[in-house]
């Protein structure tokens, strides 16, 4: 009996601790555009990272809209899924992995492939006829990624 009352206990902390609150850096304010062909969102909200994952959450009337958090799996209000899933019902399949993420912490995307600086700006402009047509920049405070041909426009302005 001492022995079953152990074992359950170690199963219930093993079971609470995979559903743990993420800890993430002091939120950072942004106005925050996403636009695909499966959704539009535009509004302010806030960026909040923390080791291997980022969350955005875009408010509109002061109640949070959409959310959207990149770690292990991508979640869109609580829906959870793989990030290949993700890209090809979302975004395009072709993306490789961390694309995502990348932009949302502004670091270069597609293993730095087109890479060039313009003053404190990084740009990079990658295409692949019939795949995608991108135009990605980042700097300190914010960041631009638009693929002309799946019409996918994401951008992130910190607000001071």
């Amino acid at each position: 009996m001492r022995n079953f009352f152990y074992a359950s206990c170690v199963a219930l902390l093993m079971g609470l601790a995979g559903c743990a609150v993420k800890s993430y850096e002091k939120p950072i304010p942004a106005m925050i555009v996403l636009k695909t062909p499966a959704f539009k969102y535009a509004d302010q909200g806030f960026v909040y990272r923390g080791k291997g994952r980022v969350k955005v959450q875009v408010y509109v009337s002061g109640r949070a809209a959409f959310e959207l958090s990149v770690g292990k799996r991508v979640c869109v209000d609580n829906a959870c899924m793989g990030e290949k899933a993700f890209y090809e019902k979302y975004l395009r399949a072709d993306y490789p992995k961390g694309t995502l993420a990348a932009i949302f912490t502004k670091r270069p995307i597609f293993g730095g492939e087109g890479l060039r600086k313009a003053g404190e700006r990084t740009l990079q402009r990658i295409e692949v006829p019939g795949r995608f047509d991108i135009i990605y920049a980042f700097d300190s405070r914010s960041a631009s990624f638009k693929d002309r041909l799946n019409r996918i426009f994401i951008k992130i302005t910190e607000i001071p």
